[in-house]
């Protein structure tokens, strides 16, 4: 009777996952100024074509990382996910025309320049290949790149600081 409980929480937990899961799913994430986070999970034995489109507000560098949850039990691969790549693209899904880089999923976080303000996105591509499919995250990190203003002002300011110095210097 215990079998037949734990066979049913598991028939009612891969149903929850399969029901989620989608060949080609497609988030926005609109405007990102700080950070981004999205899981996305997919149905056993699909190779999907998903994707995270969003906007930055000017020059900036983003970093990006994916990662797949591996779930097995001695040789029996509940959830992965095979192949997980993604690219970064200029404007919104499908229609890049400039590829900034790729970098495989569980491998580390990879950093792009993104050189204007606008629309982008990340295509991320595998297959799942666990027994219930595979669930993976994708994390996005922007930092604004400081204008050339921004380094006019601090040499200003580090030619007045040095003006300053040399006059105390004279003066003692």
């Amino acid at each position: 009777m215990n079998f037949k409980k734990t066979s049913l929480a598991l028939a009612i937990a891969v149903s929850a996952l399969a029901a989620g899961s989608a060949q080609a799913a497609t988030k926005n994430a609109g405007l990102i100024s700080d950070s981004y986070s999205t899981v996305f999970n997919v149905a056993p034995g699909v190779s999907f074509a998903d994707t995270v489109n969003f906007s930055i507000a000017g020059p900036s560098t983003l970093t990006g990382t994916a990662a797949s949850l591996t779930l097995s039990f001695g040789t029996l691969s509940l959830l992965d996910i095979a192949g997980l790549t993604v690219n970064v693209w200029n404007n919104i899904h499908p229609y890049g025309s400039t590829n900034f880089g790729s970098f495989a999923g569980g491998t580390g976080s990879y950093t792009f320049n993104l050189p204007t303000a606008g629309n982008y996105h990340v295509d991320i591509t595998g297959t799942a290949t666990g027994t219930f499919g595979g669930t993976y995250a994708v994390g996005l990190q922007v930092a604004a790149v400081p204008e050339p203003e921004t380094y006019a002002m601090l040499l200003a300011g580090l030619g007045v600081m040095g003006a300053i110095a040399r006059r105390r210097k004279q003066a003692a």
